[in-house]
């Protein structure tokens, strides 16, 4: 049976609207949320939006603290889902080793803080007295289908050609790769290429080829200008 895709769910259930990137060096939100504090901190607020994303790793000892969301005031937002609720959307590469620690005043799912050391999706609520409930969600797609973007730029390009590779020793691709899509080896991929050097951004078509050992390389025509863009990849249904 086929599972709704969980950013579908939150843009239509409205949970979307505002949204935050707590590891940004540019902050629009000035008061509302305070990231990248000297020891890299993060301190939600009062009024802090409530759809929250992590793409790249906060400073040491990267927390994400709770405790100013217990107290949120009507006035401030809490009538908005109680004010209780926020969706937290982790998807930092390097999160298997720079984990993100978060805590609340009194405790997560029972524990004092509650580490996340993987891309993923969660749900946290506030029951009562600094207690926090917190929901790992599927990995977005259809049952427990792999969904990756890899962004690429002009400069990626070599002989007219990019890879995406699947992993390695390091995770610093070479010249004229990017990635790794660190998805489990498969004989095949759904694989997209959306242009964003375009007006609106279009999907295009370019020659596909995956080798033996899971990376996959796109190929446009030799005339083609480069262009700014993103493999959008989908592993198979068994996931990892």
């Amino acid at each position: 049976m086929a599972k709704m895709n969980y950013e579908t769910i939150f843009s239509s259930a409205g949970f979307a609207g505002e949204s935050f990137d707590i590891c940004t060096n540019v902050n629009p939100n000035t008061g509302v949320i305070d990231v990248l504090l000297s020891v890299g901190n993060g301190q939600l607020q009062e009024g802090a939006p409530h759809v929250l994303v992590s793409t790249g790793a906060l400073g040491a000892p990267r927390i994400l603290t709770l405790d100013a969301m217990e107290v949120e005031t009507i006035a401030n937002g809490g009538q908005a889902l109680n004010g209780r609720f926020f969706y937290l959307s982790v998807q930092n590469s390097d999160i298997t080793s720079n984990t993100l620690t978060v805590s609340g005043s009194t405790s997560i799912n029972g524990n004092p803080t509650f580490v996340i050391d993987n891309e993923g999706d969660f749900i946290f609520h506030f029951v009562s007295a600094g207690v926090w409930r917190v929901n790992t969600l599927p990995t977005p797609g259809q049952e427990a289908a792999v969904f990756r973007r890899i962004p690429f730029f002009t400069t990626d390009w070599v002989n007219n050609q990019i890879t995406c590779i699947a992993s390695g020793p390091t995770p610093t691709p070479g010249t004229g790769e990017v990635g790794p899509h660190d998805m489990t080896i498969h004989d095949g991929y759904l694989v997209q290429i959306l242009n964003q050097s375009l007006t609106p951004h279009e999907y295009v078509d370019v020659e596909i080829h995956q080798a033996v050992n899971g990376d996959i390389t796109i190929v446009k025509a030799p005339l083609a200008p480069a262009f700014d863009g993103t493999f959008l990849l989908s592993g198979s249904l068994d996931g990892y």
